[in-house]
């Protein structure tokens, strides 16, 4: 191992700088590197001390370094944003990164109604540090791994010793060792199990939430340049609830909890019901409904079945055209584009009035849940809701109820049965 190797790397890495004082090879990525740290901690050193030597050189403070050994030490430390003091064939790193991520700021992705207002960042130490911050405790363990081979990504599993299942913490070591992959994007697709119809793990960026569940015994995992945190297992139950809860009153949550089921319900159930209530079982519905029913439908040229489809299908584009473009014009374009194609829908013959409220009232109901994967798992859930009830009526509604708690009921969350409340 010598400075030729790194001399060979600079003709294709032109940020990579090589400054050699007093018989002392200075390298580091100027991209990645903070200049002024290493003008004030290393190059000053050197010149006022006039080190030319090696046990000179190891005697200053230079802070957080290690020596090098190996080869492919050498390029993680580089590549990691140090700066690598070279002299007669030996090596030292000394940490100089730049902060290329955001500052700690408010959570982005998941609305704060009460609690602590600051969110994880791209940054894997403050991500630790948040955590630690609000669990001062010598049983919270961070066992630590580079994972990717090219990328070099360090990963963290953290969990209370005095509180994790010892099992768990075995089979998530395992599985993260095990990771064989050039770059790691995100390492939920890696080690968790999945799922097509709800998911088996947390991602957020809240350290309040993080931090609670670590006490009730869940494991986390911290993933660098993500700001998002894995919390794993996750249960059923945690689709309802929100870490805003435990800042108000028991009765309060109890209520909103109530409202976020119905909600879940009549986010999958009601479009298929209101089908099979007007298409095969017409006679639960007293008559003046069933003939108001009958007159908004006069005139639509499709099945009630096809009519839901488009409809539903027209607020989703509308709410992924929320989600995916700029702030700035998200809200407005969805909310004028739901009025503008409602009414012309139904001034056109195309669409019902009563449908619109239908598939409406189902939409809105979903919005109280804003984590992707719950919201994928309502979407199928209300395409089988809504396939069933258009074929089948009150028979195919009870059929998907069944296979509905059969589905949530089979799942495992990490060797845990997904309908528990906690560990």
């Amino acid at each position: 191992m010598n400075i030729d190797i790194l001399k060979k790397l600079q003709k294709e890495a032109p940020d990579l700088k090589i400054r050699t004082i007093n018989n002392i090879n200075i390298i580091f990525f100027e991209t990645l590197c903070n200049s002024n740290d290493i003008n004030d901690f290393i190059l000053k050193p050197i010149v006022m001390n006039n080190i030319n030597d090696y046990s000179k050189l190891i005697k200053i403070p230079f802070g957080n370094y290690k020596e090098i050994n190996n080869e492919k030490d050498l390029f993680f430390c580089l590549y990691s944003g140090f700066t690598i003091i070279n002299i007669k064939n030996k090596f030292i790193a000394c940490e100089t990164k730049y902060p290329l991520n955001s500052s700690i700021s408010e959570a982005t992705n998941e609305k704060v109604v009460k609690g602590p207002k600051d969110a994880f960042t791209e940054n894997y130490q403050n991500n630790i540090g948040l955590i630690r911050k609000r669990i001062r405790s010598k049983d919270l363990k961070v066992n630590e791994y580079v994972v990717g081979s090219e990328s070099k990504t360090k990963v963290g599993l953290l969990y209370l010793d005095n509180v994790c299942d010892k099992d768990l913490v075995n089979e998530i070591d395992t599985k993260i060792k095990n990771i064989d992959i050039d770059y790691l994007l995100s390492i939920n697709n890696n080690i968790c199990k999945k799922s097509y119809t709800f998911p088996t793990y947390i991602m957020t960026e809240r350290p309040d939430l993080v931090s609670f569940m670590l006490m009730e015994g869940r494991i986390v995992i911290i993933t660098e340049n993500n700001q998002e945190v894995l919390i794993i297992p996750t249960f059923f139950i945690d689709i309802f609830k929100s870490i805003d809860d435990h800042y108000q009153n028991r009765i309060n949550v109890t209520i909103t909890r109530i409202i976020r089921i119905i909600a879940f319900l009549t986010s999958i159930i009601v479009p298929g019901l209101y089908i099979a209530l007007t298409t095969f079982n017409q006679e639960t519905l007293p008559t003046s409904v069933l003939i108001n029913f009958s007159m908004q439908r006069e005139g639509v040229p499709f099945p009630s079945f096809i009519e839901a489809i488009i409809l539903w299908v027209t607020f989703e584009i509308l709410r992924e055209a929320d989600t995916r473009v700029p702030f700035v014009v998200g809200s407005s374009m969805s909310i004028v584009g739901a009025l503008v194609l409602g009414q012309a829908a139904v001034e056109a013959g195309l669409i019902s009035p009563i449908m619109i409220i239908v598939i409406a009232i189902s939409s809105v109901s979903s919005f109280l849940f804003n984590d992707n994967d719950v919201v994928n798992s309502i979407r199928i859930w209300k395409l089988i809701f809504l396939i069933l009830g258009s074929f089948t009526g009150l028979y195919g509604i009870f059929i998907g109820t069944v296979l509905f708690f059969t589905r949530i009921c089979s799942i495992k969350s990490f060797s845990y049965d997904y309908i528990k409340e906690k560990l």
